[in-house]
């Protein structure tokens, strides 16, 4: 059965995301418990660094950060300057082990609104970030798919065994740089057609909306879609769930598992919780693999943070 490789130090996972930086990110999407609101760009970027931080949590043991996953953030918003959008230290590099995402952290102090028994109230946080948000002009998401394929096409040729890569899209709008859908489409399955000894390259894609349309996550079936050809073609570039993965959005969702045989990785016209959920389960690999080895603690498992605040990530 495909997606059981451990994650290990020999066999680590890789994780890349893929970040829509196109004008309409200035958007706003949801609100600060103060009633401001939250522009897209800003509550993607610290979605992603907050995620970030979550796996390097999983990922820390007593002798420190330990490599069980390497990370890339492709950025696309400028037609042409699709690029991975590491910053200072990282500057330049593609695919980073977990450990020196850790070490190259900006840490900030930052005075945040959160609620407390209905009051909104300050308080001050401390935050490790990556990404900076970023909103230009255009939405090149097929050379952000190309660049991504170019680069897990090298990973998995070093780690040809490990489980594999898991690719994570967040748009709010339809690609630019293609003349059809079907060039789009042909893009991301053949970012899926790579695959490791233990099964393909996944990918999920996020549409986030700041509507009050009833976000649809993991549909199980194109017929739980919208009759819009956009929402089509998520569900066509999306991948299949895994069987944990399965499981583990049945939990969450209060589905049935027996009558949810299929799902695809996909949140159409998604809110900031839809966002959130997708992105923790996205990464929860790290959590639901089987340990490597008790007597040497190499596997990747842990204990299960606590739930994810969206508040948490209002700027």
């Amino acid at each position: 059965m495909p997606y059981m490789q451990d994650i290990s130090r020999d066999n680590p996972g890789a994780f890349v995301f893929l970040i829509d930086q196109s004008m309409s990110m200035n958007k706003p999407f949801t609100f600060a418990p103060n009633g401001k609101p939250v522009r897209r760009a800003v509550f993607v970027a610290n979605a992603v660094n907050k995620t970030l931080e979550e796996l390097i949590g999983r990922c820390m043991r007593d002798d420190g950060v330990r490599d069980y996953f390497e990370v890339g953030i492709i950025g696309y918003g400028r037609t042409g300057r699709t690029t991975f959008c590491w910053e200072d230290g990282l500057a330049g590099r593609r695919m980073v082990p977990i450990s020196e995402v850790a070490k190259n952290a900006r840490v900030e102090q930052q005075e945040i609104d959160v609620e407390v028994r209905g009051e909104v109230m300050k308080e001050t946080v401390t935050l490790s970030k990556w990404v900076r948000p970023a909103a230009y002009d255009s939405t090149p998401m097929k050379a952000a798919i190309l660049l991504a394929h170019a680069t897990l096409e090298e990973w998995i040729y070093r780690h040809p065994t490990s489980f594999p890569p898991i690719v994570i899209n967040i748009t709010d709008g339809m690609a630019n740089d293609v003349d059809s859908d079907g060039e789009l489409l042909d893009a991301a399955r053949r970012l899926t057609s790579l695959k490791t000894s233990d099964g393909n390259v996944m990918l999920f894609n996020c549409h986030i909306e700041s509507s009050e349309k009833q976000p649809i996550v993991f549909p199980k079936s194109s017929v739980q879609l919208p009759p819009d050809p956009y929402a089509k073609l998520l569900f066509e570039m999306s991948s299949e769930m895994s069987d944990r993965q399965r499981a583990v959005i049945c939990e969450l969702f209060d589905r049935e598992l027996s009558k949810t045989p299929s799902m695809r990785g996909m949140a159409y016209n998604a809110d900031a919780v839809a966002l959130v959920k997708l992105l923790d389960i996205g990464t929860r690999q790290a959590l639901t693999m089987p340990g490597e080895s008790e007597v040497e603690g190499e596997s990747a498992e842990g204990d299960a943070p606590p739930p994810m605040d969206d508040d948490d990530w209002a700027d």
